[in-house]
């Protein structure tokens, strides 16, 4: 027996009492096979039996015989609201457990996921660390080396060395736009690349752990 046929039948058993208690019984056991789900469609018939006990144990609640039978739209709680837990608690424990297994026997996979993410990321971190450095490092140099260039050609100008000043200047004047590009680039590294590239590593991570868990 499905549940339309349990409705039906328990429906047409009930038309001898008041429609609005009848609809009040109805609406309670559609609800109650709803909450239980279509997986445990057969528990919820076994439990509560044929249409004719329950059509039997809401007219006897109409009676009065609420102590043994429950209310019109409420059945026996002690027996049936206990069934409908039940299901709940299993079905949470079902889906705890399948997680626990799915752990166990993906863990050499996503473990080994996470390890090469990780060092990806790391080699990534250290290329760009280094990249910084180099950059920075030739920042220092250029501006340094510049200005140290200027002052030496200003001194041989000084001294009447008049060619060898102006090239030297100019080579530090070279010097000093190097080190200004570097600082630029620099600046472009920490602003715009860096944040670029963490971004796109923790997307990539976070993407192939949730592939991982799918499959």
């Amino acid at each position: 027996m499905t549940k339309e046929q349990f409705l039906f039948q328990l429906e047409q058993m009930l038309l001898d009492i008041p429609e609005d208690e009848r609809a009040e019984a109805m609406e309670y056991y559609r609800d109650y096979f709803n909450d239980a789900g279509p997986e445990n469609e057969e528990s919820v018939i076994s439990e509560l039996g044929s249409p004719e006990k329950v059509a039997g144990s809401i007219k006897d609640g109409l009676r009065g015989n609420r102590e043994d039978a429950g209310t019109v739209g409420e059945p026996p709680m002690s027996k049936y609201g206990a069934s409908q837990g039940k299901f709940e608690q299993t079905d949470k424990r079902s889906k705890w457990i399948l997680v626990i297994l799915i752990a166990i026997f993906t863990a050499p996979v996503w473990i080994g996921l996470v390890g090469t993410l990780f060092g990806v990321m790391m080699a990534v971190v250290g290329v760009l660390i280094g990249i910084i450095a180099a950059v920075f490092a030739l920042t220092i140099a250029g501006t340094v080396g510049g200005v140290v260039t200027i002052v030496t050609g200003v001194v041989r100008l000084c001294t009447g060395n008049v060619v060898v000043g102006i090239m030297t200047g100019g080579v530090g004047f070279l010097l000093i736009a190097m080190g200004c590009i570097c600082a630029a680039a620099l600046v472009f590294l920490f602003c715009q690349i860096a944040p670029w590239m963490i971004r796109g590593i923790s997307n990539l991570m976070h993407s192939g752990i949730r592939k991982k868990v799918r499959k």
